[in-house]
């Protein structure tokens, strides 16, 4: 008998093991800027995972930002459609194995993904389908990213916030597409959430002046103190407009780790990982234009949702540990044996692991900076500030039209 129980803490101990947190020369390729590798990896785990794997969700979603990373945007989409399908299934885990898990572990559970990562598919969706040219599908994934948040705060309940880097990814494309009315509410929203943002007074102020609301104009003349230099740039992007505009979106650093809390090891938490840059600075023709701003910080919202769900996971904790006990008390009667019951116990408690799972390869925030260029062909070189790495792209610019490029940082 107790060769039986402590080898079932041993299998159970294998069971709950994660491939892909265990996948270390995946993480080293992608941190190298070895995208394709990263990938090549990724997909070889996930065929050993197989279509009902625990870990699936978390292969796909790595490979999606892998081939992101890559600039192989039409892959990555595959990658995150499949992922986003999986995470909107509710109910996909059975009742016995949602049933086990007060005896056992969440890591038995196949890893459905933290409210902020579902909302990271569509924002990656929005970014892939924007550096593909494709606005109206970019548009679509921009509008669910908030969709879904307002979905979780009327009917999860949760005390989320829109996402600002969604909005104003989401006015440039509407802007772009010359709809300044839908441009002008999703700079205004952004607004609400990122008033400090650098250019944002131009942008709200150019899309009055193209809907001819001169109060609305007078407002952010105002509010950001505009000056008449100021009115003559936003006056330089229009749907006649001979300059065109680079669009950077820097994903910095590497978002939290999750490790067990110190105060409840079977609960996980949030850890900030080493990230020494906040910032970069961008060369255009080797001229600097500017430094990117943040307007999304994943670190903080991972590390905020996760702790404003405590209440609910400490209470399926304290459920567990009552169907435990209820568990090893029968199994000491049965057998009119407490070692037994003692060991039931401990096989139980050895077992409930917090579930330490995330998105892996994520970055710690998203930041943008936008540039106004004349037609042509563009170096565009990418310096984060207190990292010798040097990121560079080659970019074609159409007069009146915006061109996203993306880079990628990994301390």
């Amino acid at each position: 008998m107790l060769r039986i129980l402590f080898g079932s803490i041993f299998l159970f101990t294998l069971g709950c093991a994660s491939a892909r947190m265990s996948d270390h020369e995946s993480d080293r390729l992608f941190q190298a800027g070895h995208y394709v590798e990263a990938a090549t990896h990724l997909k070889e785990g996930l065929k050993k995972e197989g279509e009902n794997g625990k870990d699936l969700l978390l292969f796909l979603l790595d490979i999606g930002l892998s081939l992101h990373s890559a600039g192989e945007y039409e892959e990555s989409n595959r990658f995150f459609l499949q992922a986003d399908k999986i995470a909107e299934i509710k109910d996909y885990t059975s009742l016995a194995t949602e049933g086990a898990t007060l005896l056992t572990s969440d890591n038995i559970k196949s890893y459905k993904g933290e409210d902020f990562e579902k909302v990271l598919i569509n924002t990656y969706l929005a970014m892939n389908y924007a550096l593909l040219g494709d606005r109206e599908n970019a548009l679509v994934e921009a509008r669910r990213v908030n969709s879904k948040l307002h979905l979780m705060v009327t009917e999860g309940q949760r005390k989320y916030k829109q996402n600002a880097f969604a909005r104003y990814l989401s006015a440039i494309l509407y802007e772009d597409e010359y709809n300044y009315n839908d441009a002008y509410v999703d700079y205004k929203n952004t607004w609400a959430l990122m008033p400090q943002f650098p250019g944002l007074g131009r942008d709200l102020w150019r899309c009055a002046w193209q809907l001819r609301m001169p109060d609305e104009m007078e407002r952010w003349d105002q509010a950001f103190s505009l000056t008449e230099e100021d009115h003559v740039e936003a006056k330089k992007l229009g749907p006649r407009s001979s300059q065109g505009e680079i669009i950077v979106l820097y994903e910095n650093g590497i978002a939290p780790i999750k490790k067990p809390n110190p105060q409840f090891s079977a609960l996980p938490k949030f850890y900030p990982r080493s990230n020494t840059v906040y910032q970069a600075r961008v060369e255009v023709n080797g001229e600097t234009k500017g430094f990117t701003s943040l307007l999304d910080d994943v670190e903080e919202t991972a590390i905020r949702d996760l702790d404003e769900k405590y209440g609910g996971l400490i209470a399926k904790k304290v459920a567990g540990i009552v169907a435990k006990e209820a568990v090893a008390y029968g199994v000491e009667k049965q057998t009119n044996s407490p070692i037994l019951g003692l060991l039931t116990r401990a096989v139980f408690y050895l077992s409930d692991q917090a579930d330490v799972r995330s998105w892996n390869l994520l970055p710690r925030d998203f930041q943008v900076l936008r540039v106004g260029v004349a037609a042509g062909t563009y170096s565009v070189k990418l310096f984060p500030i207190g990292s010798e790495i040097l990121l560079e792209k080659i970019i074609q610019v159409e007069a009146g039209k915006k061109v996203f490029v993306n880079f990628r940082y990994m301390p």
